[in-house]
């Protein structure tokens, strides 16, 4: 009989209970579905010397393993560890076998985005992002520069698809990990006073970690926009400070504002 699925790389307990005599268990997956119950594929054993007993462990199931129907043996054999005496196929005088088939899923993996990209305002002059965090006395790590939301768009509708809060570090790199998708995205990055930018094109993203580099070109940058802060080298605008996409004097009234009190 089918008993159920299993996902690749997750673990899940088993246990086997016996009774009648005192009896020992082995438990094999023929995970890679060769037919054969090999060696490396017993995943439970042992010989309690009770009358009943419950074998209980927990098996985690390897990424390795093929998906679909995959068979799974439980053999219990009298007064004997069956993994020992008997293995998997020999014949036994006193005992019971069953097989049952599982379905295996594949792992799920993450979808990961690897950006570079730098920011007008936060620029060190040289060739490197200042740490703005550690200098405004917030909490960080070392080698961060500020926190930025990443936004993976439909590339028709433009509708939003997931969104990330991650830290761009002061080398212009920033890791997004998102929930598996698959297929083509724009990619839009906001910040608290960076103009909002998006991707050139969809990125093509999947299980398959992707890096994409606004910094090479403005031509990265939907509608060439971004500002070229040492040669060969772009940002983005800063200056958005009250994040309505625009850079303009409601910027500069909340920035004298701050300066007024003291702000920072």
């Amino acid at each position: 009989p089918n008993i159920g699925a299993v996902t690749a790389g997750s673990s899940y307990p088993l246990s086997v209970s016996t009774g009648g005599d005192v009896e020992g268990i082995a438990v094999w997956i023929d995970y890679n579905q060769n037919g054969n119950f090999d060696a490396a594929e017993l995943v439970a054993n042992g010989l309690a010397g009770t009358n009943p007993a419950t074998y209980a462990s927990t098996i985690t199931v390897p990424t390795t393993a093929l998906s679909g129907s995959t068979r799974m043996r439980v053999r219990c054999v009298y007064n004997t560890d069956p993994s020992v005496a008997i293995g998997p196929c020999a014949n036994t005088t006193y005992g019971e076998t069953e097989d049952y088939l599982i379905n295996v899923t594949p792992v799920v993996s993450n979808t990961v985005l690897n950006l570079k990209m730098y920011i007008q305002g936060y620029w060190d002059g040289t060739s490197a992002l200042l740490p703005v965090l550690a200098n405004q006395f917030e909490p960080t790590t070392t080698g961060a520069c500020d926190s930025i939301d990443v936004e993976l768009r439909d590339a028709t509708t433009y509708a939003m698809v997931q969104t990330v809060r991650t830290v761009l570090q002061t080398d212009g790199t920033a890791t997004c990990t998102y929930s598996p998708v698959s297929g083509n995205y724009y990619i839009a990055v906001k910040h608290r006073n960076a103009i909002q930018t998006w991707s050139a094109n969809p990125v093509a993203l999947g299980s398959t970690p992707t890096s994409y580099d606004f910094s090479t070109s403005d031509a990265q940058a939907y509608g060439n926009n971004q500002v070229e802060v040492a040669t060969g080298i772009w940002a983005f605008y800063s200056g958005d400070v009250v994040i309505d996409e625009n850079m303009d004097l409601l910027d500069i009234s909340t920035i004298e504002t701050d300066i007024s009190a003291f702000g920072s």
